[in-house]
């Protein structure tokens, strides 16, 4: 990872279209479709039934479907860029750091993923 003057990590410039690859292990964040958070419910409410889960938490709150999903992705791996620069609540996250994000493009699996974009480099 290039470092400049006081250890400051340099951030690659990205821009829509562009090919990059991986170059340290990073997380890859992507919100979860209505689809997604349905099948959840689903198969809660089965495990409930079942009593392999229970419906509360600790505090005897009910649970709720996650919101978005966190996947690895190894050194190496290719992705596109789809845009340049976003905001983590485009995903459903609360935190800020517009310009330090990206999204990518999983060309294998066809989803789209938000990624640090000090992670990538250029191919």
């Amino acid at each position: 990872m290039p470092i400049g003057p006081a250890n400051i990590v340099i951030v690659p410039q990205l821009k829509k279209g562009l090919l990059v690859r991986v170059r340290q292990g990073v997380l890859g964040t992507r919100a979860l479709a209505v689809a997604e958070r349905n099948a959840w419910y689903e198969k809660f409410h089965a495990d409930c039934r079942a009593g392999r889960d229970v419906w509360h938490d600790d505090a005897g709150e009910s649970r709720l479907a996650p919101s978005h999903v966190d996947v690895s992705f190894s050194v190496g791996k290719c992705l596109v860029v789809t845009a340049s620069r976003v905001s983590p609540k485009r995903v459903g996250m609360s935190f800020s750091g517009r310009g330090t994000y990206c999204m990518v493009l999983d060309t294998v699996t066809g989803q789209e993923w938000l990624m640090n974009k000090r992670y990538l480099e250029v191919v």
